[in-house]
């Protein structure tokens, strides 16, 4: 490999023609304020260095607002399946006070014919950008692992959406 190649292979920016997409992808609006601090973890990503590692952290190009995205991807086995898309709106750079967001959240509606709703694909993504990146989301409580996989519902049976 050159290096060119192995700077591309380590790298965090998130390339749709390389992963595969989302087959029932769900969004939903969110309201979470985040520091500056979470905010430059987030940017730096993370991409898995073995195979015990099962989760890559990859960031897409700012749009034109300076919008983010960070996509939250499977990497076990190297299915690299979107599992979870966090937006992330910037801080407003006309210094009045505002602070940086994540706006919304995309996720797999279809996790092997099962479904959860957008509070428990937060969950989910809030606990592996904590454990993962080191982030502290201090607007949020912290939640016991034992929240992953919780609330999920078979795909056939009616989901509550409240």
């Amino acid at each position: 490999m050159t290096e060119e190649e192995v700077k591309n292979f380590w790298s965090t920016k998130y390339e749709h023609s390389s992963k595969k997409p989302m087959k029932e992808p769900l969004t939903a609006p969110l309201d979470m304020t985040i520091s500056e601090a979470d905010v430059e973890k987030i940017k730096v990503g993370y991409r898995t260095r073995s195979m015990d590692e099962k989760w890559d952290f990859l960031i897409e190009d700012p749009d034109e607002s300076g919008n983010i995205s960070l996509h939250i991807l499977r990497s076990w086995l190297g299915t690299q399946d979107d599992d979870y898309i966090l937006h992330i709106a910037p801080k407003p750079s006309n210094n009045d006070g505002g602070s940086a967001k994540i706006v919304g959240i995309t996720w797999e509606g279809n996790k092997a014919g099962l479904q959860c709703d957008a509070e428990q694909a937060k969950i989910e993504a809030v606990s592996l950008c904590r454990g993962h990146l080191k982030c502290k989301f201090d607007n949020l409580p912290d939640y016991p692992t034992s929240m992953f996989w919780k609330n999920y519902k078979k795909l056939n049976e009616k989901l509550d959406t409240a």
